[in-house]
């Protein structure tokens, strides 16, 4: 069994709870079935110091959100997480080097993407029309093409993979994962990630998603 996880990631004032990078390792643990618990550390300018001088203190090498707490020890980075939290499962990763590769790859694309949405989170309304008919179209494109290419539902065909994840919560993030007409293969593959039994029960959870 795997042991109890604590995840720890911002909660952004006045928006949606879900944004940005911790979220794609809730999702993971939820798929998974590992007992965890969220804490959530509000970004401002009054709570935010005050959580980043106590990890620094605590002698944690990287004192930024999200880490994950596993039998006492502190794990960083979002994807880095998903990476040991899979490898220990023995599931969610590649099957040989090549594929392997291939997701590290579009795990590396992803945070391209994502570092393209961070910019819009306070940005005005015509900045992020103007990314909406861009950026946003553009990965799109790219990532319906990655799943067009094997037969489906996810990266590598019939098996998620952890990198299965980071593009479902980017299009979460974009607000898009009701919209993808134009992408019948990203359609499929959101469709098909919502109907797995824990994720099905879990996004009810959300809401609406609430700004806190």
């Amino acid at each position: 069994m795997f042991p109890k996880v604590t995840l720890h990631y911002f909660l952004v004032p006045g928006k949606r709870t879900t944004i940005a990078r911790g979220e794609n390792v809730k999702l993971l643990l939820v798929d998974a079935g590992i007992e965890h618990e969220y804490v959530r550390h509000r970004l401002d300018k009054e709570n935010w110091p005050i959580t980043k001088k106590a990890l620094e203190d605590s002698g944690y090498y990287a004192a930024t959100l999200p880490y994950v707490e596993i039998e006492g020890k502190k794990y960083g980075q979002t994807v880095p997480i998903m990476r040991y939290i899979c490898k220990k499962l023995g599931k969610y990763m590649a099957k040989n080097d090549e594929d392997e590769q291939y997701l590290d790859a579009l795990s590396d694309i992803s945070y391209d993407w994502h570092k393209k949405i961070n910019l819009t989170y306070f940005a005005s309304a015509e900045v992020r029309k103007a990314h909406e008919t861009t950026e946003m179209v553009k990965y799109l494109s790219l990532f319906e093409k990655v799943y067009s290419d094997r037969e489906g539902p996810y990266i590598l065909g019939e098996e998620i993979t952890y990198t299965d994840f980071l593009i479902y919560h980017l299009i979460d993030d974009e607000e898009q994962t009701k919209k993808l007409d134009a992408y019948p293969s990203l359609k499929k593959f959101v469709e098909t990630f919502e109907e797995r039994s824990n994720i099905k029960a879990y996004l009810p959870t959300l809401g609406q998603n609430k700004h806190l």
